[in-house]
């Protein structure tokens, strides 16, 4: 907007399934996703065009009181889909001064970080329903203010939102030996599964203020942007 005067762009959230749903029925200029098209949607809008514009991981996050410093792929399995319900029973769990229940946090079924955590090749639940007990939140803000104020909290959040006041977990894949941070660099290597493209969808090809906005966002300053936030820049 400061370098187009007559520009008014407003931003609205609700998850990646509004962001598509919204663009498909034409009530906004361009919807943001975290995640391809659904089959369905493909039908449903066979207009759509999609521009990548950053790429990014999901980091698994505790709160700074556990102790745990690492965890497995399998493990964070067993506990979103509630075979573990103990911090006792994963390596190096421990929440001191608590009985160690662990609080299960994740997404609402509008997100699209949900929908990779859960049904994605590379995810976590590989097409398993997370538990019943899970507390699902409406953004990932949300997701990390819940672990920051529960010690016995678990969650996931796109990199961009670890910040100081939760702990993000390198991940033990195939290997026992190596875990893998969710760290910039690791997600562009793509050394860290759990990794994504971010996406910003129009009806066709972008013209007029969508496609400057577009540009805008694909430059070296809107990629800084992308930077700054936390997310991986496009090389």
């Amino acid at each position: 907007m400061a370098t187009h005067p007559n520009a008014d762009i407003q931003i609205t959230g609700g998850g990646s399934g509004v962001g598509v749903q919204q663009i498909g029925e034409k009530s906004v200029d361009i919807g943001m996703s975290s995640r391809e098209l659904s089959a369905t949607e493909i039908t449903k809008y066979p207009q759509l065009f999609r521009t990548v514009v950053a790429k990014d991981g999901i980091a698994i996050i505790v709160n700074p009181a556990n102790e745990i410093k690492v965890i497995s792929a399998q493990n964070a399995a067993d506990i979103y889909t509630g075979k573990i319900t103990k911090w006792s029973e994963v390596f190096g769990g421990n929440v001191p001064n608590t009985n160690n229940i662990i609080v299960v946090v994740g997404r609402d079924s509008a997100s699209g970080t949900r929908t990779f955590f859960d049904t994605d090749p590379t995810g976590i639940l590989h097409g398993a329903a997370p538990t019943k007990s899970m507390l699902e939140k409406n953004s990932n803000g949300a997701v990390t203010q819940t672990i920051a104020q529960t010690p016995g909290a678990i969650g996931y959040v796109s990199i961009g939102f670890v910040d100081k006041s939760v702990k993000a977990l390198p991940i033990w894949w195939n290997d026992p030996n190596k875990a893998v941070s969710p760290t910039k660099e690791n997600v562009l290597d793509k050394s860290y599964p759990i990794n994504r493209e971010l996406f910003m969808f129009t009806n066709g090809q972008p013209t007029g203020l969508a496609k400057d906005y577009l540009d805008f966002i694909l430059g070296p300053d809107g990629q800084k942007i992308v930077d700054e936030e936390g997310y991986v820049s496009l090389p």
